[in-house]
């Protein structure tokens, strides 16, 4: 059997070789890329994009010459763009034509960008090349490139604009690598630009210009026309009027302009005058005034610009379409999915609502764009079991007529590859997303740690799934549906792939580095929610996973964090993210360093809390330098409102509460202030005990500048219960400060 299979398989081996044209073999070519005599700048980034990495797979230099300098009729030739080679077609928008030709291979397509995104689709899919990230990329070494004689590939997106928003997907060259089209540079082909992108109303007519002349332009709220949080009276014909006339004078400054957006402001706030309330209650739906205007808009704008789109968004309020009113051809309608939970695909149970819209748009609007969201804004870094809707999600939106899709995402959970895998899914929702996710697995994080991560993944789904969530992007926090054991469960796969990557890659390998920043996501439920965790480990007497030395993990994860460039745990914390991760540190630091009354007691029998770790109720209360504090840092409350700071406990039962305050002002006798404990589901308060100037007085009469421990006894915490401090309001108390405040499990 040897001895006859040997033979076959060479001639197995030859017939390939007939087959096919062999670009480089041990770092040597004779083929030339060849550009049209005048080539746009594209068409010199594809030439340059596909000359470096073909050295990088082969070792060989492929040099770069005009069609003019190309010899007629000749071969080994990769001719790129818009040459005389390439056919002539009229292509669809960023469609690519790959194709060997005679001996030549032929990279071209739409004029805009069709031969860079033929490049890269040839460098991907036939070379091999993978961009996981725009730090991380997979260059095969083929030291003889062979291609087949019968490769042919043509194929125009059927989504026209695909952006994934993203600090991790948006840098320009690897969306433009990934076939995205939003944020990328003119030598990349540009982004599919919008004037005015999003929540314009206001852009054209500010309320600082406008208001004070013409109020009845601005919504109406309970009888009062108002600008603050309050969108334009779409009704009023004058502000229609002035709103064409900016409109038009914008696209006139930006005569390249094809799409231009007119849309609400990023909160409520619609007008209910009569004439409104009248339409959308006819209409039922708030989107009824707003395509009634956006009409007038778009008539007078095709006037002027027949070429250009006017783009507004079906967003909150206006998110159910109108009972008849259809926007016009030239009217681009932007549905967003801001409400929807992402455990299920958007046509499951949970989303009927917007499945509803989204039918109904797609009927009424010739042009449909789709705003999607990827990430839980209240938490970045913990985990969010999205995953397996990512890509049914996209191939329902093309489904019922969207052409566009901006994937809106800043949290860190897996970024990367649900950042990978969406670009992949919207330049061809044909593809097999679970094949790609195991693609990107074992190529990012290495063989034998992809089964692992792909188990990680189908626990956490399994625990949402079960604890039926509804997912959305905001409101959602791992306590909700992360219970311990599952905690301890993916904490126990996360160290064996940890333990994996460090034997079979090694200790300073990429696989390492990308599964340590991705396994974050359980550091951080561990760190954010160690107390409750431990408590309840102990009550049940189940194993506790959690770091052994809370501190230390926190000062790793903070470390992590700047390692791999975090930018905030929530939304809008950009500026806050090293305040949030001292605060977390914070918290653990207390605990190492027990004031003398817990010195002796059992560890899990009293918790210590200090001024990080407080909530703040509208920076009322501030944490200030104080070196009388046990770390140098208090909570110091002024006499702004009558709530100043507070914190909720991860406690149930009883136990006893102490709080360090100390005083400063002028006040001799009579209230301070006050503290207690609320329960907040209960809505009741469970205790309440005045602060008199006689708890911190010294024997002079003047307060004292140490901090003192004031009990107010045990309670009998329930979930959800906090303790908070307020003010009392008096001009001779200067300010409250608190240093800390202890637990002590009562016996």
């Amino acid at each position: 059997m040897k001895i006859s299979f040997l033979p076959l398989f060479c001639l197995l081996l030859l017939l390939t070789d007939l087959h096919s044209a062999e670009l480089a073999r041990d770092g040597a070519t004779r083929w030339k890329i060849v550009l049209p005599d005048e080539p746009t700048m594209v068409e010199k980034t594809a030439a340059r994009e596909l000359a470096d990495h073909l050295k990088l797979v082969t070792g060989a230099e492929f040099p770069t010459i005009a069609e003019k300098d190309a010899p007629t009729g000749g071969k080994s030739l990769i001719f790129v763009g818009n040459t005389a080679k390439a056919s002539k077609k009229n292509y669809k928008f960023d469609e690519i034509l790959i194709k060997m030709d005679r001996g030549n291979l032929i990279l071209a397509g739409h004029q805009r960008r069709g031969c860079l995104y033929a490049v890269y689709s040839f460098l991907q899919d036939v070379v091999g090349v993978r961009w996981w990230t725009p730090e991380d990329t997979f260059i095969p070494k083929k030291p003889r490139l062979l291609v087949a004689d019968s490769l042919r590939v043509s194929y125009a997106p059927q989504m026209v604009s695909r952006e994934m928003y993203h600090r991790d997907a948006q840098p320009g060259v690897f969306s433009a690598r990934m076939k995205g089209n939003g944020g990328i540079a003119p030598e990349y082909g540009g982004a599919v630009r919008i004037i005015n992108f999003v929540h314009s109303f206001y852009k054209y007519l500010p309320p600082e210009k406008y208001f004070d002349a013409h109020p009845e332009w601005y919504s109406e709220i309970n009888g009062k026309r108002k600008h603050e949080h309050a969108q334009l009276c779409l009704t009023n014909e004058e502000m229609t009027r002035e709103l064409i006339k900016n409109v038009l004078e914008t696209l006139r400054k930006n005569p390249d302009a094809k799409m231009i957006d007119v849309s609400q402001n990023d909160w409520h706030g619609f007008c209910t005058c009569a004439k409104c309330k009248a339409i959308d209650d006819a209409e039922e739906s708030h989107a009824g005034t707003l395509v009634l205007m956006l009409n007038k808009v778009a008539e007078a704008v095709e006037k002027e610009f027949p070429d250009v789109l006017v783009e507004s968004l079906a967003y909150q309020y206006t998110r159910k379409p109108p009972k008849t009113l259809k926007p016009r051809d030239n009217v681009l309608i932007r549905l967003c999915t801001i409400e929807c939970s992402y455990i299920q695909p958007l046509d499951g149970p949970q989303n009927r609502k917007f499945a509803a819209d989204m039918e109904g748009w797609s009927k009424l609007a010739k042009h449909l764009f789709v705003w999607d969201y990827t990430t839980n804004y209240n938490d970045y870094l913990g985990p969010h079991p999205n995953l397996r809707v990512l890509a049914p999600n996209v191939r329902y939106f093309i489904k019922h007529g969207a052409i566009g899709l901006f994937e809106e995402g800043e949290g860190d959970d897996f970024c990367e590859l649900k950042n990978w895998l969406l670009l992949r899914v919207m330049w061809d929702p044909r593809l097999d997303s679970n094949k790609l996710i195991a693609e990107f697995l074992r190529g990012y994080y290495g063989e034998a740690v992809a089964p692992l991560i792909k188990q990680y993944w189908d626990i956490l789904i399994a625990r949402a799934e079960k604890a039926k969530i509804y997912l959305g992007c905001f409101g959602m926090n791992s306590a909700k549906w992360i219970d311990l054991a599952t905690l301890n469960q993916v904490t126990e796969v996360m160290n064996k792939a940890v333990e994996t990557a460090t034997k079979v890659c090694g200790p300073d390998s990429p696989e390492l580095r990308r599964l340590r920043k991705s396994r974050m996501g359980v550091d951080h439920v561990w760190l954010s929610r160690y107390y409750p965790l431990r408590c309840e480990a102990r009550e049940k007497k189940m194993p506790f996973l959690g770091p052994k030395d809370p501190l230390k993990a926190a000062e790793e994860f903070a470390q992590l964090c700047k390692r791999f460039k975090t930018k905030a745990a929530v939304i809008s914390q950009e500026k806050n993210l090293g305040v949030y991760l001292e605060g977390l540190r914070a918290g653990f630091l207390a605990q190492s360093k027990p004031p003398d009354m817990c010195k002796g007691l059992p560890e899990d029998s009293w918790l210590v809390f200090d001024a990080l770790s407080f909530r703040n109720f509208r920076d009322a209360a501030t944490v200030v330098s104080d070196p009388q504090a046990w770390n140098g840092k208090s909570v110091r409350m002024g006499t702004k409102v009558d709530w100043n700071t507070s914190c909720t406990p991860p406690v149930r039962g009883k136990y006893r509460i102490l709080a360090s305050l100390r005083c400063e002002g002028t006040i001799k006798k009579g209230k301070l202030g006050s503290w207690g404990v609320y329960d907040a589901q209960g809505k009741k308060s469970l205790k309440t005990m005045v602060l008199n100037a006689k708890d911190f007085a010294t024997e002079d009469g003047s307060f004292d500048k140490k901090f003192r421990w004031i009990d107010l006894g045990t309670i009998d915490f329930v979930p959800g219960a906090y303790f908070w401090f307020a003010h009392g309001h008096s001009p001779e108390l200067d300010a409250i400060f608190v240093d800390r405040v202890v637990l002590i499990e009562a016996k």
